[in-house]
């Protein structure tokens, strides 16, 4: 049965189709991408360092289905440059500790699987810093502890930096395009080290604190030894990505915002995904030209005035895209070049062809109410986990494969399925650093 839809009038989605060229060469063959998403399906069975969060046959499954599901550009979900800074477990791990023969020949599968409908493969490279976890239980119920204690980049000598910063993202960057990726993205958002970095709180005494460009440096210099291993005549793409309430939230005023997005258009990153807002709000604000200082109009001057400084660092944004209007809107305004979906890719991936084919004019009308963040999360990795059962394939009962959380019945009786397993998970003595996505409940 077809997904019931947000309401929407149909448009003419055609400036959606166009290519996205970048500054150093490479192409996007429409203006959408796959936002990243954590995916919590890479191998944590096994605690050795050499083994630990590399790709499985379940994540490159998942993504054979979004590599043929008609977007621009795909970005996977975090992967982790240490194996002792990591955020969840289940993420994947681009480390020195696990390059090897196996995990080279796994990423070079996932790499190809993603790319296999004509869109470019790109990984979020990120680390954590001080929000790294101490231990985690994988699916198997086991407990692992990774550190004793973890120390706060913040409190990296500069020889540290150089070590457990530089040239660990260098090293994941070479390992990416050995493997065929198109690129990565360097992970600046939701409290991750290069956000940690950029708070007013860091009063460091040396380069790396105190003034916003001294903030900033951390980042563009990793960006600068990314391309000392991977230059920009490859063509590789080096991107970020920022949180507008990272700013808002921290008080960085607008005129450091504005620096840091000048020095990253400085750099020479080849585009910026945004996020932190909601885009269907922001598009209608921006077309009736009100002026609050709400939240989400918050998000509207950000990227307002972001979109005048990134001139060669192309624009994505992700943030809550509900109707094709609004999508179209945004590119013909200038607010974005592209478009980033999230959650929506997880129950259709092959979205952006029904879109760009007129077929759909809207995302599916989850049942979850917007308070509902974290069901609405884990019912995203859920549906990733069916996905990735089996690989892609042509066979057009596809939908019946991913749970319909726009049916009434499926959402109250996922919400039941997560408060069970919410207590199973305090049974067993930990909460969010599980590797398992409702690995303890029949959902039916």
């Amino acid at each position: 049965m077809p997904y019931s839809r947000i309401a929407a009038s149909a448009v003419d989605t055609a400036v959606l189709g166009e290519p996205l060229r970048f500054r150093h060469g490479k192409q996007a063959k429409n203006r959408i991408m796959k936002s990243p998403l954590s995916e919590k399906l890479y191998q944590w069975n096994t605690h050795s360092e050499d083994q630990r969060g590399i790709p499985t046959e379940e994540i490159i499954n998942l993504y054979s289905h979004w590599g043929h599901g008609g977007y621009g550009i795909i970005l996977t979900g975090n992967l982790g440059v240490d194996p002792s800074y990591v955020g969840e477990a289940g993420q994947g791990l681009v480390t020195v500790e696990n390059t090897n023969e196996e995990s080279q020949k796994q990423l070079r599968r996932l790499a190809e699987a993603m790319k296999a409908g004509g869109g470019l493969a790109i990984a979020q490279t990120n680390h954590v810093g001080r929000l790294a976890q101490s231990h985690y239980t994988n699916s198997l119920g086991e407990k692992h502890q990774i550190v004793d204690v973890v120390k706060s980049p913040l409190e990296f000598s500069i020889e540290e930096i150089e070590e457990k910063m530089f040239k660990r993202f260098a090293h994941a960057a070479s390992v990416l395009y050995e493997a065929g990726f198109d690129g990565m993205e360097l992970h600046s958002a939701h409290g991750m080290v290069f956000n940690q970095f950029l708070l007013p709180e860091n009063q460091r005494a040396d380069d790396y604190g105190g003034s916003i460009e001294n903030r900033t440096r951390l980042l563009v210099n990793t960006y600068k030894a990314v391309r000392e291993v991977v230059p920009e005549s490859t063509g590789f793409l080096v991107g970020v990505k920022l949180n507008s309430r990272d700013f808002q939230e921290c008080g960085i005023p607008r005129e450091d915002i504005v620096r840091v997005c000048e020095l990253i258009e400085d750099a020479g990153f080849d585009f910026v995904e945004l996020t932190g807002g909601a885009m269907e709000t922001v598009v209608k604000e921006a077309q009736q030209r009100e002026s609050t200082i709400a939240r989400e109009n918050f998000f509207l001057d950000f990227v307002q005035f972001t979109s005048k400084i990134f001139q060669k660092t192309v624009v994505y944004i992700t943030g809550r895209w509900q109707t094709a209007n609004a999508m179209v809107e945004s590119v013909k305004m200038g607010l974005t070049q592209g478009v980033g979906l999230g959650r929506w890719s997880c129950a259709e991936p092959d979205f952006p062809k029904k879109l760009l084919a007129g077929d759909v004019h809207s995302c599916p009308d989850y049942k979850f109410a917007l308070s509902e963040f974290g069901t609405m999360k884990m019912a995203a990795h859920w549906q990733m986990k069916q996905l990735a059962q089996d690989n892609y394939s042509t066979d057009s009962s596809l939908s019946q494969k991913v749970t319909d959380f726009t049916e009434d019945d499926e959402a109250n009786h996922f919400r039941k399925a997560c408060g069970v397993y919410k207590k199973q998970l305090e049974t067993i003595g930990t909460q969010d650093n599980h590797a398992g996505v409702l690995d303890y409940v029949p959902l039916k």
